[in-house]
């Protein structure tokens, strides 16, 4: 259970620093910027050389994960209460903190969560108490990290020199960080599409070339059906999804926060996004009805050889009866 009143087992070989990053090897692979030059052990703060980032700086991790499908809030929310956690509900998304810890976790009921301010170790654990609350988890997790800061104000931007999304925040306000991981939790569900499309277009790039060769595929018409379907579900996922084409609804209530989605959601190109993807959903739709056509003609030629074949005997048959 996620508990910040349990010591972890490797938060004894750091100081007490709440979430500050440190230099670890489990951090290096996805923030390839901790290494010695810009790590200063006197002050034990980050420093970069970047000019976007000059000076001593305090960088926490961020992370956005897209699981599941969906996840059910109600027995979520419970199960932090038990704990001690508190917990808000905002519309599809609930925000767990604890009492004087830095941590933040949005769980969104579409399968998302980002977290603010936690360990890797906590994420997995995280991620392992939800799994009971998860409806239809999904094969692969998709993941995006990011660290972000505290300054004077609010800004994302890729580090000049390493490959990494830095979030500027100008205050610790929760509804902020809410702001922020709608774009963040949009971005990542968005990404589990984008995988799962383009597997599915890679395990039939093949079947045009087979056709062009062959002059048939070793697709039923049965399969090929289920495949349209898996692609009409896909497309209705992405566009019945009224928060990809407009703000959530969320910013109805609070409209000074939506300044700060739609800096994320321009950041992420969500909306080219969208729009690439469905592009690629057309492309897949028109290869189907092509390989659909061609197994009905395939079809027609069949009953017509059928046709033939039942005259050809009705005309034998005629002709034995008259011979007799």
């Amino acid at each position: 259970m996620l508990d910040p009143r349990v010591k972890h087992e490797d938060d004894s070989k750091e100081e007490d620093l709440g979430s500050t990053l440190r230099l670890s090897e489990n951090d290096i692979p996805f923030f390839p910027f901790f290494y010695q030059p810009f790590y200063s052990r006197s002050s034990k703060n980050l420093v970069s050389s970047s000019n976007s980032f000059l000076g001593k700086q305090r960088y926490m991790r961020c992370s956005s994960f897209c699981p599941t499908e969906s996840y059910r809030l109600p027995p979520i929310a419970s199960f932090f209460r038990n704990t001690g956690h508190t917990v808000k509900q905002y519309r599809k998304v609930l925000h767990i903190s604890y009492p004087h810890k830095e941590y933040n976790i949005f769980i969104f009921s579409y399968g998302c969560l980002v977290t603010w301010g936690l360990k890797r170790t906590e994420e997995k654990q995280l991620l392992e108490q939800l799994k009971q609350f998860s409806v239809n988890p999904l094969p692969i997790t998709e993941v995006g990290r990011f660290v972000y800061r505290y300054g004077d104000r609010v800004e994302m931007a890729t580090h000049e020199r390493f490959n990494i999304d830095i979030i500027s925040l100008e205050s610790d306000n929760a509804q902020l960080k809410l702001a922020i991981s709608y774009g963040l939790a949009q971005s990542i569900q968005l990404e589990s599409y984008e995988s799962a499309v383009q597997k599915t277009i890679e395990q039939n790039s093949h079947y045009p070339e087979q056709l062009a060769r062959k002059g048939n595929i070793s697709l039923s018409q049965k399969e090929i059906s289920r495949r349209m379907g898996q692609i009409f579900l896909a497309r209705s996922s992405i566009n019945l999804n009224s928060e990809y084409l407009a703000a959530p609804e969320y910013f109805w209530e609070h409209p000074s926060f939506e300044d700060y989605y739609n800096m994320i959601e321009k950041f992420l190109d969500i909306s080219r996004r969208v729009t690439t993807l469905n592009q690629k959903l057309d492309v897949l739709h028109e290869l189907f009805d092509m390989l659909t056509s061609q197994l009905q003609h395939r079809h027609s030629n069949m009953l017509e050889s059928i046709i033939i074949l039942l005259i050809f005997v009705e005309i034998v048959i005629n002709l034995v009866a008259k011979i007799n």
